[in-house]
C-alpha cells in the first residue's frame, strides 16, 4: 500500500440532501435496512455506488441460495423472495448432500433481483441515489453527522441523525475513525477472494432441478431459473481485499482462468458450443473490514450455537472459511468435533447475534449492517450469508428508526422493544417457501 502523502486542499462541498437516516450500500443488508427504517417511519435515503440494487448476486454472481436448515430465512428474506418468485426469479428450494451434512439449496436471478429491490424501496418510500460512492464521514464529537459522497458532479454531503455502515467493507466506519480487524495470523488476508463468471448454450441433463449443478454441463447452479450457468467458483489467494493494486490483479487473473477453462470445457463431449456470456464486474470479497462494536459475536457463539437475550438475527450457516493460502483447506468444518455442530444445525438449531455488534463503539449514532459488523473471523465466515445479512440490515434499519423517533443515542436504545419489534415484523411475513428440517 502508498506510504508517501499529497495535501489535497480543501474545499466547500455542496450539501445534496438531508434525511434521517442514509444507508450506504445497496445490497442485501443496505436494502432491507433502508427498507425497515422507512417502514418504521423514518425519512430514508439509500446511496448505492453501482447503477442498480442487489450486492453480490449482482456485482459478483453469487446467485446461490444456501442454508443449512433455513431457519435463517428471516422477516425480509421471505419478502424479496416471495417477490422473486412472482418474477420467475428465484428456483424451488432442495436438499443438497454437502461436505458431510445437507443443505437447502438453489439460486437467483440477479437481473431479477434488481427489479424486486426497485419495487420494494419505492414503494417503502426510500429515496435512492446510483453512482454515489462513499468517500468519507462527518464526525463532530466522536458523533457522526452525515457522509460525504462522491457523486457524477463531484463531492456532495449528506446530512443524516443517523447513519448505516452497509457497504462490506465498513467503509463509512474507517472513515469516521472507528477501530477495525482485518485478515487473520497478522495477515491482512482473511479468506480467498472469487471471481464468477457464467457460460451459455449449456447442455443440460434430463433429470437436470434448476438451482442445483449441472451434471451434463459440468458446470455450476443456473441463475435462477434461466439456461445459463455459473462458470465455477474460482479463489485467488493471498489477495488484501482493501488494497486497489490487489484487486486489480484479482480481476485480471480471474478472468484468465475463466477462459482458460472454457476452453477446456469445449474440449469435453457436447460441450463444443458452450460460451463465456459474462464475468461478474468485481471481485467476491468474503471478508475485509470487522468493525469495533460494542459487542462482538464470537467464535464460541459460531461454533457451540449460543443465543443471546438481545439477539437481533440468527445464523446457522456453516462456519465456511475458504483457506487464502490453500484451496482445499477448510480450517473449521474438517475439525472432528465440528460434526456435533452439524448435527445440531440439521435437526434447525443456530446462534444468536446480539444488537450490539451492530452498534459503532468508537462513533455515536453510526450502525454497521452486513459481513462488516463487529465479529470474530470464524463468526463472521458464517454471518456473511446473504440471508443473514438481510437479517442484520432489517434490525439495523428498525434500530436508526427507533432511535430516531425515541431521540435516543443507539447505545442507550430499548433493545428489548428492538427484539420484540422485529419478531412482530418478521412474524407478520408469510415464508416464501415451506420448508422441513428433517
Amino acid at each position: 500500500m502508498p506510504t508517501a502523502t499529497y495535501p489535497i486542499p480543501s474545499q466547500d462541498v455542496p450539501v445534496l440532501g438531508t434525511c434521517d437516516v442514509v444507508v450506504c450500500g445497496g445490497g442485501p443488508a443496505g436494502c432491507a435496512a433502508a427498507l425497515a427504517a422507512a417502514r418504521h417511519g423514518a425519512r430514508v435515503l439509500l446511496a448505492e455506488s453501482q447503477g442498480y440494487l442487489g450486492g453480490a448476486p449482482c456485482t459478483q454472481n453469487v446467485v446461490p441460495i444456501l442454508s443449512t436448515n433455513g431457519v435463517d430465512f428471516q422477516g425480509v428474506w421471505h419478502e424479496w423472495a416471495r417477490a422473486l418468485q412472482q418474477r420467475n426469479g428465484i428456483t424451488e428450494l432442495h436438499r443438497e448432500a454437502r461436505c458431510g451434512t445437507t443443505w437447502f439449496g438453489g439460486s437467483t436471478n440477479p437481473e431479477a433481483i434488481k427489479l424486486v429491490w426497485d419495487d420494494l424501496l419505492a414503494a417503502a418510500g426510500v429515496q435512492i441515489l446510483h453512482f454515489a460512492h462513499a468517500t468519507g464521514a462527518i464526525v463532530e464529537e466522536s458523533t457522526i453527522k452525515g457522509v460525504v459522497l462522491h457523486v457524477k458532479s463531484g463531492p456532495a454531503v449528506v446530512l443524516a441523525k443517523r447513519v448505516v455502515d452497509a457497504t462490506g467493507d465498513g467503509d463509512v466506519c474507517a472513515y469516521a475513525g472507528c477501530q477495525f480487524e482485518q485478515g487473520t495470523g497478522g495477515m491482512p488476508w482473511a479468506m480467498g477472494v472469487s471471481l464468477n463468471g457464467w457460460y451459455g448454450n449449456v447442455p443440460v441433463a434430463e433429470d437436470y432441478v434448476p438451482g442445483w449443478g449441472n451434471p451434463a454441463g459440468g458446470t455450476g447452479r443456473s441463475l435462477g431459473n434461466t439456461p445459463l450457468f455459473q462458470a465455477g467458483l474460482l479463489r485467488m489467494l493471498e489477495i488484501d481485499p482493501l488494497d486497489p493494486w490487489d484487486l486489480s490483479r484479482s480481476m485480471r487473473e480471474g478472468r484468465r482462468q475463466i477462459w482458460e477453462r472454457l476452453q477446456a470445457k469445449r474440449q469435453t463431449p457436447n460441450c463444443e458450443g458452450v460460451f463465456l456470456a459474462g464475468t461478474a464486474p468485481f471481485p467476491g470479497v468474503r471478508s475485509s473490514r470487522r468493525i469495533r462494536g460494542l459487542k462482538v459475536s464470537t467464535k464460541a457463539d459460531a461454533l457451540e450455537l449460543r443465543k443471546h437475550a438481545d439477539g437481533i438475527a440468527r445464523s446457522s450457516w456453516e462456519v465456511d472459511i475458504h483457506s487464502a493460502v490453500d484451496p482445499k483447506r477448510k480450517p473449521v468444518m474438517d475439525c472432528p468435533e465440528y460434526a456435533n455442530r452439524m448435527r445440531r444445525t440439521e435437526a434447525g438449531d443456530y446462534y444468536d447475534i446480539p444488537y450490539g455488534c451492530l452498534v459503532a463503539a468508537d462513533v455515536d449514532h453510526l450502525f454497521m449492517a452486513g459481513r462488516c459488523i463487529s465479529a470474530e473471523h470464524e463468526s463472521q465466515a458464517s454471518l456473511r450469508i446473504q440471508q443473514t445479512c438481510m437479517s442484520l440490515g432489517q434490525a439495523a434499519g428498525t434500530a436508526a428508526a427507533l432511535s430516531v423517533e425515541g431521540n435516543v443515542s443507539p447505545q442507550h436504545l430499548d433493545v428489548p422493544k428492538l427484539v420484540a419489534q422485529l419478531q412482530q415484523d418478521r412474524e407478520a411475513v408469510e415464508p416464501a417457501f415451506v420448508l422441513a428440517n428433517a
